[in-house]
């Protein structure tokens, strides 16, 4: 490569070793080196390994062709506003010792910032990249400022290091903005940023705010692994393509209030120490919170989910609100809930208000202790579709598992008065267990025939409509069977070895019969006395039928109706 200095006179000796005037390391320079530079010309633009001992500025300087800044120092400061580069521009490994303002200036080739450090303030707001930038592994070490900063292509900032503020906000990445492994010390903003291409933060460091709020990442965005120490601000973000915070860790609020994810949204294994609030944020694909840790609050107030929200093995360390209103759904119709197996600290702390539930996402939960509060259940009742959608998602043991989950939430209920949705939880147990064999037409099973006589002892009508069964077909069959026709009169004890009782009968008439039913039913001892031996067996039947009948109702109505 041809030296910048080339054909240039020795100016000085420095620590033993010669330098040309432009490479001399002393700031005694000042006024031969500005002299010195005007008479290079405008056509050359090596300034390689240059040492600026003075501010130096280049406004409205047009760089043709490749302007090499590389390994330059500016020890004070360098003004670029509103240079235009028409070709690669490196600056490999340089210092910027000083503040380096590249304000308005515009970069049509390769822009390379690599290895550089700036020492004082960094300013590239407006400025336009029309090729490749990279600040890989950059240092800047006061406030660097890229607002509006417009990258048309690839925009490259891994490893980088800023130990100041820094401020993207309003920038525009047109292709891909790789910031893999950058440590941001200060305060971060991308406030109202575009990102067109792929968002690359994987395991990047925000050591203090990080603020992303009205930012579009038009592409996917991840944040795999990234480490978020204070606050971090997603408000009103729109991430149109898939979002990846996968294993990344809050120890800050996490803020993403009215946030639209558009496709699939990854928070697995995230760790969440303070505060997760995802106030009216819009999930319009499935929502992943699997294995999740939320140390903090989480609130989910008017946030509207369309799809699967997955909260297995997540782990709860304080309040969690699911909250809505009428006006306000916050489970769209198709979206579902898996709380399998979660691990929640604070059970009494679990609220779920105004919503739209199913009773099978509450399988392998404990929600015994959660608040549920002016809740509607879908498919309330009705066992058959919960396990169809159970058996869907392939859910191992889904009649016994949903049947779990119904007599918790029944025990929810009837801890907090709600008697009624305690009942029809208690009968949708029943039902799960029941249909488990046999599509539930196993006779030999006594929670089939408990079902069948009450409703398991939830359903008064049900036990109403069985125990008027048992009077009229009890009624029906007293019309078939003998019962007395005569009883002797016995005057002397010489009678009773004479007296001959009616062992043929004769069968009650209708109305009779109906009326002799209900006083069996009732443990009375109505007249006639059975006669044949099909009549005794009869009575006998109905005398421990009716009355376990008649308990069942006044169960199934104490039950119903009890405050």
């Amino acid at each position: 490569m041809r030296s910048a200095c080339e054909g240039e006179p020795r100016y000085k000796e420095h620590e033993g070793k010669q330098y040309c005037l432009f490479h001399y390391p002393g700031s005694e320079k000042r006024d031969v080196f500005m002299a010195g530079l005007r008479a290079r010309g405008h056509e050359n633009f090596n300034f390689r390994g240059f040492w600026f001992p003075d501010w130096i500025s280049f406004y409205g300087v047009e760089f043709p062709s490749a302007a090499d800044f590389s390994g330059a120092n500016f020890s004070v400061g360098a003004s670029f506003y509103q240079v235009v580069f028409e070709a690669d521009v490196d600056f490999d490994a340089t210092n910027f010792a000083g503040e380096a303002d590249f304000r308005l200036t515009t970069f049509r080739g390769r822009a390379n910032f690599q290895k550089n450090t700036f020492g004082g303030s960094t300013n590239f707001s407006e400025a336009v990249f029309g090729a490749e930038a990279s600040f890989g592994s950059a240092n800047f070490m006061a406030t660097a400022y890229f607002s509006k900063v417009r990258f048309s292509e690839q925009a490259i900032f891994n490893l980088a290091k800023f130990s100041g503020a820094s401020f993207f906000d309003r920038i525009r990445f047109s292709g891909a903005a790789t910031f893999h492994s950058t440590a941001f010390s200060g305060m971060s903003s991308f406030d109202q940023a575009t990102f067109g291409g792929d968002a690359k933060f994987r395991e990047t460091t925000f050591s203090s705010e990080a603020i992303f709020g009205a930012a579009e990442f038009i592409a996917s965005a991840n944040f795999t692994s990234a480490k978020f120490s204070k606050l971090a601000h997603f408000g009103s973000v729109k991430f149109r393509e898939t979002a990846s915070f996968g294993s990344a860790k809050f120890s800050g609020d996490a803020w993403f209030v009215e946030t639209a994810f558009n496709t699939d949204a990854y928070f697995g294994f995230v760790t969440f120490d303070a505060e997760a609030n995802f106030g009216s944020a819009k999930f319009n694909a499935a929502a992943c919170f699997s294995s999740a840790n939320f140390g903090g609050k989480v609130d989910l107030t008017f946030a509207e989910f369309k799809a699967m929200v997955d909260c297995h093995e997540a782990s709860f360390g304080d309040e969690v609100r699911f909250s809505g209103d009428e006006t306000n759904c916050v489970f769209q119709p198709g979206s579902s809930l898996n709380l399998q197996f979660v691990r929640v600290e604070k059970p009494n702390r679990i609220s779920f208000h105004t919503l739209t539930l199913s009773p099978h996402w509450f399988i392998n939960v404990d929600a015994r202790k959660f608040d549920f509060i002016n809740v509607h259940w879908t498919n309330y009742g009705k066992v058959t579709e919960e396990i169809g959608l159970l058996e869907g998602r392939q859910v191992a043991s889904p009649h016994r598992l949903l049947g779990i989950a119904c007599r918790r939430l029944s025990a929810n209920a009837e801890e907090n008065d709600r008697y009624r949705e305690a009942s029809t939880f208690r009968r949708m147990a029943g039902d799960a267990q029941r249909l488990e064999t046999w599509r539930g037409f196993d006779l030999r099973s006594l929670n089939w025939w408990y079902w069948l006589a009450s409703g398991y002892g939830e359903r008064p009508s049900q036990a109403m409509l069985m125990l008027l069964a048992i009077l009229l077909v009890f009624g029906m069959l007293y019309t078939r069977v003998g019962f007395v026709r005569w009883e002797p009169r016995l005057a002397t004890e010489a009678d009773t070895v004479v007296a001959r009782r009616d062992e043929v009968g004769a069968p009650l008439r209708f109305g009779r019969a109906l009326t002799y039913s209900a006083l069996v039913i009732t443990l009375q001892k109505p007249e006639p006395k059975p006669a044949t031996s099909a009549a005794q067996t009869m009575v006998l039947l109905e005398t421990i039928l009716g009355p376990v009948q008649a308990a069942l109702l006044a169960l199934a109505i104490r039950r119903k109706f009890m405050r």
